[in-house]
This record gives structure tokens, C-alpha cells and sequence, in this order.
């Protein structure tokens, strides 16, 4: 049911001076209690709102007997005009007016036997005058080991029938021990029974809206806990409070750097604070970027992934990097270092930056594509003042576009200057001028471009250790002269370095060596760096049991015995790669 129709019933139910039972039941943290005691402030500041005079609330939390539970709705008791208002003094006079008086009259004739003590008698007295009453018992899945629900039923149904009391139960039923007594006692004893099943952003709104000075806002928490449908009202709150923790340190990068933290936050922080529901933190961690790679997993893992990676693709999550690990020792530490998420934010921010350089570069193509008008020079004014802001963020293969673009309308000087800004913005980066990865997606260059580029790349040829080219292969891709400099290394050279680098390094080079897997007609370069790097890896999974399950699952060795050992190929002559790997030193 509702938040809206629960508040509904909940107001009606406190009009009413007669008895009865209101039962309300839901999962723990969805804000039971918060309704109950809101509707109930409400309804005390409304004349007519509240049919009965005096009320108790009481929570089960340890409670062990009956008499402790009588003992605290006599003690907890207050006047209606006090509900809703800070605890004093006169909230005593409430509990004890009744019992008190009582004992005072009989004090005359039992003084000398209770002596001092007929104040304490008060108290036991008072669970005799329970009646008449509003009460809230809270909590009936907490209670102490030696509470029966039956005997907690067996106590509402005396106070509704006998004392003309109201009585409101919460609890989190399936949570209960013996939830089969209660079951069994239930329908004998309430009137209305209420499943109190908040929406994700009715859940949202309690949790977020009433929040007081709030350092950051609160629209990207709200939108991603729905959006994972989260309806726990403290862990929403929790992960806000995550949020607002890391949001200083995140404040002199682009918004979008605090917007995608925050999504990831969410999700680990939904994670660690409500496991039952979620999937756990360590199963992320496994779907890293390499996440169960070629090995089947075992039919633990193999139910997981099918109960939580529809979901996970729903949300936007496809891999856990290394900041994700970042954010989730974060969580588990109850702190975010700020160095190290300096680090990471810095490489978020960067591509943040090339984001937006190519969405304001989207919306000058604009006016190229969706119109007919003659606004050629307009056009070519807004393309190259975006060009010449962002140069640094664009692709070799976005520059080449414009270059194109301008040398068919006329405007050669200006496609002179695209090319002479780009090479400025990357100069040193010779993976700026990978030509191989524009031919990989079908792209062609004109001819007096690919004469600048090759040029260029060739003004940037690195001249690099062995370990050096593994490690700057990923940059480079498998077009560069690095690639042509390892296809001709031997493989014993390969076992080396993948044996010799570890954590990042490591990480790194994998990435170079397995980024042509997936590429239906890898060139000639590309096939025998692989093929070497798979000889290689044949001969470290033979070290041991561990090494192999290691050397499977960068999926070189399956690659390798699918396509079967192709003949020799030829690879392209160069003089000056064949120079620069002669003199590169191996480390030692």
C-alpha cells in the first residue's frame, strides 16, 4: 500500500475515540514509524484529530515479559496537547497523575507498610488504570527472547476489549521469530491490517526532502536510489551523507565528475548498508574490467550474475575500475582519503572535459546538418572557434572530419590551421597519429592528410626499453611504431616482462596486448604481437595450476588454438624501428 493511502487510514484511525487494532507491517528503515508519528503530530494540532485524551508509545526492543511492557506504556503516557513537544516535567505528571493519586489515598491506611516506597508501588499500580487510551507498540520483531507475540496479542486484545484502549502495532513481520503465532493470533485480534509498501521516490522524498541545510543537492541522490528502486529511508540518508563527505574534495572539477561519483556511491553504498537486498560488494568487484573471463564460473557466481546483472545494465554499471575500489574502501573505512581521490577525480575530470569539448562540437555540426540555410562563413566561425578551445580533447578522427569539410567548401586555409592546432594540442603523443584505429571503423584519409599525419607520427617516433614499448602499447595501438618494434621481439622476451610487472603495470599491459581480441580482421602487426604474447602465457600457465587459471583469462591462449598458428606473416620493414630496437637495452 501507499505512503498516501496508509496516512490515510492512519488519520482515520486516530479520530476514532473507540477501540479497535491498526496492525501496519513493512520492511525495516521504509518509515513505518516516521508515517505513524507524523500523521499523529498532525492530527494533534487539529481539533478532533485525535479521539482519545492520553497516549503511550512503546517500543519492544528487549522487552522480556508482559509486565515490562505494561510497566512502559504506564510510565511512557502523556497528555494529547503534549504529543509532538520536547519531554519536561510535566510528561511525569501525565504518566503518574493516576497511579500516584491513588496510592496517596490508601497512604493514610497502608503508609506504615510502604513506606517510602508507594511511589514505586505507583507504578506497578498504574498498569491496572491503563485505559482509555491511544498506544503505539513499535518494534514487535525486536523484541526480547523471552516475549511470545502471542502474549503481546493476548495483551492488545485485553486493552482494546476490556480498557477502550486504541492500539497501533508496527512491526517488520518478516523479521519476526515465531512469525507462525503470530500469524495464527493475528486476524482474532486486529481490525485493520495495512502492508505499508512505500514507492522508491515516496521513500526518496521522506529521506531527502525534510533534510535541513544541506551542504550539495539532493536530485542526483533521489534520482539514482529510485532509479535502484532503494526504499530504505536510513540507508538513502546514509548515502546521502557519503555524498556530502566526498563533494568538497570534488569541488574545482567539472560537475560531472561529483555526478558520476555519485552514482557509483549509490550503488556501493546501497551495497554495504542493506546486503540482503542488494547484490554484495565483493561481487562487484569481480565484474572488473577482465570480470570472469574466459573460465565458466562456478554456479554460485553463475546465479548471481543472472539475479543482478539485468539490473546493474539497467542502472548504467558495466565494470568496477580502480576508483570504484577507491570508493568502496571509502564506504568500508568510514572515510575518502582525499589524495587519492584527487588522483582518480583528476583522470574523471579529463574525460569529463572531452565530453563536453565534443557535445559543444556536436552542436556546431548542427547547424551543418539540420539546415539548408547559406550561413556557410557562420558555420565555419563557430566550428573553428570550438576547434581552437578544445583542440586537445579531439580525436584524430573528429579533426579530420572538419579538415574534409572545409577543403570542400573552400576554406583550405582554415583546414591548414584545424591540422596545425591539432598537432600543437598532441604534440609527443604518438597515439594522437594512429591512423590503424580510424581504418579499424572504416574511416579513410585524404591523401595530403595522411602525409601530414604520418609526418607527424613520424616526428614522435619514441625511441623506448623493451619494458617501455609493453607498457606504452595501449597508447600507441597496434598502427604505431611501438607495435611494429614488439612484433619483432622474441618470446622469451614477452615472458619476461609479463613476469617482471605487476598491480598497474601490469594491468596496463594487458590492456595493449589483448585490445585487438575482438577485431574481425586484425592486421598483420596486431596478429603476431598476440600470437607471441599467447606463446608466452603458454609458458607461464605452465609453472603452476595458479599461473595457468592467471594465463587463461586474458583469453590470448583460447584466441590462439581457435584460429589455429597461421603462417609466418610478412611484417613491414622499417629501418628506423628495427635501429631503435637494437639499441633498447632489456631492463635488467
Amino acid at each position: 500500500m501507499s505512503t498516501k493511502l496508509v496516512r490515510q487510514k492512519v488519520a482515520e484511525f486516530l479520530k476514532s475515540d473507540g477501540p479497535g487494532v491498526l496492525c501496519i507491517r513493512g520492511n525495516w528503515g521504509t518509515g513505518k514509524t516516521y508515517t505513524w508519528n507524523d500523521e499523529l503530530e498532525k492530527a494533534a494540532n487539529v481539533k478532533g484529530g485525535i479521539g482519545l485524551e492520553k497516549y503511550a508509545y512503546v517500543s519492544l526492543f528487549g522487552l522480556n515479559s508482559i509486565e515490562e511492557v505494561q510497566r512502559q506504556i504506564a510510565t511512557q503516557t502523556i497528555k494529547r496537547e503534549r504529543i509532538g513537544q520536547p519531554f519536561d516535567a510535566t510528561n511525569l505528571t501525565a504518566a503518574y497523575e493516576d497511579g500516584v493519586t491513588l496510592v496517596k489515598k490508601l497512604a493514610g491506611r497502608f503508609g506504615g507498610f510502604l513506606g517510602d516506597g508507594y511511589y514505586g508501588a505507583a507504578a506497578s499500580l498504574m498498569t491496572l488504570l491503563i485505559r482509555n487510551r491511544l498506544i503505539c507498540i513499535d518494534d514487535l520483531e525486536r523484541k526480547g527472547e523471552h516475549l511470545r507475540s502471542g502474549d503481546v496479542l493476548g495483551l492488545i486484545s485485553q486493552l482494546t476489549e476490556e480498557r477502550h484502549c486504541k492500539v497501533a502495532l508496527l512491526l517488520n513481520d518478516e523479521r519476526l521469530d515465531d512469525r507462525p503465532q503470530f500469524e495464527r493470533f493475528l486476524e482474532k485480534v486486529v481490525d485493520l491490517n495495512l502492508r505499508f509498501i512505500p514507492s522508491a521516490s515516496e521513500s526518496a522524498a521522506t529521506a531527502l526532502d525534510n533534510l535541513k541545510a544541506t551542504p550539495i543537492p539532493t536530485d542526483d541522490v533521489r534520482e539514482q536510489t529510485i532509479l535502484l528502486g532503494i526504499d530504505n529511508i536510513r540507508v538513502i540518508r546514509k548515502i546521502y551523507s557519503l555524498v556530502s563527505d566526498i563533494a568538497p574534495m570534488l569541488k574545482d572539477y567539472k560537475s560531472g565528475v561529483l555526478k558520476a561519483v555519485t552514482k557509483s556511491l549509490v550503488l556501493f553504498g546501497w551495497c554495504n548498508y542493506q546486503p540482503e537486498m542488494a547484490p554484495t560488494l565483493n561481487f562487484l568487484k569481480a565484474i572488473g574490467e577482465y570480470s570472469f573471463a574466459t573460465q565458466p564460473p562456478n554456479e554460485e557466481v553463475a546465479k548471481l550474475r543472472e539475479k543482478w546483472e539485468p539490473k546493474l545494465r539497467q542502472y548504467g554499471y558495466t565494470h568496477t575500475d580502480d576508483f570504484d575500489l577507491v570508493l568502496m574502501d571509502g564506504i568500508i573505512n568510514g572515510y575518502f582519503d582525499p589524495t587519492v581521490v584527487a588522483v582518480y577525480a583528476t583522470e574523471l575530470n579529463k574525460i569529463e572535459q572531452s565530453a563536453e569539448a565534443n557535445a559543444k562540437l556536436e552542436e556546431a555540426w548542427d547547424s551543418y546538418r539540420n539546415s539548408f540555410d547559406d550561413n556557410g562563413e557562420e558555420l565555419v566561425v563557430e566550428l573553428m572557434e570550438c576547434f581552437e578551445a578544445n583542440a586537445q580533447f579531439y580525436s584524430l578522427g573528429t579533426t579530420s572530419q572538419l579538415i574534409d569539410l572545409f577543403g570542400r567548401i573552400g576554406h583550405k586555409e582554415e583546414a591548414k590551421k584545424v591540422f596545425d592546432l591539432y598537432e600543437k594540442a598532441h604534440d609527443g603523443d604518438v597515439s594522437a597519429f594512429d591512423v590503424e584505429r580510424l581504418f579499424r571503423f572504416g574511416m579513410e584519409l585524404p591523401k595530403d592528410i595522411l602525409a601530414r599525419v604520418t609526418k607527424a607520427r613520424e616526428g614522435v617516433k619514441p625511441n623506448l626499453s623493451n619494458d617501455a614499448l609493453f607498457l606504452g602499447l595501449k597508447e600507441a595501438g597496434f598502427g604505431s611504431d611501438i607495435a611494429a618494434q614488439l612484433a619483432k621481439l622474441p618470446v622469451e622476451e614477452y615472458v619476461r616482462v609479463l613476469t617482471s610487472h605487476r598491480g598497474e603495470e601490469l594491468r596496463k599491459i594487458r590492456e595493449g596486448l589483448t585490445d585487438y581480441l575482438n577485431v574481425s580482421n586484425p592486421t598483420n602487426i596486431a596478429i603476431e604481437i598476440m600470437y607471441r604474447a599467447a606463446d608466452a602465457l603458454q609458458i607461464i600457465a605452465a609453472r603452476s595450476p595458479l599461473d595457468s587459471a592467471r594465463a587463461h583469462t586474458w583469453q590470448l591462449i583460447q584466441w590462439q588454438k581457435k584460429f589455429g598458428r597461421l603462417p609466418d606473416v610478412e611484417l613491414p620493414v622499417d629501418p628506423k624501428a628495427t635501429e631503435a630496437t637494437e639499441e633498447a637495452a632489456p631492463a635488467a
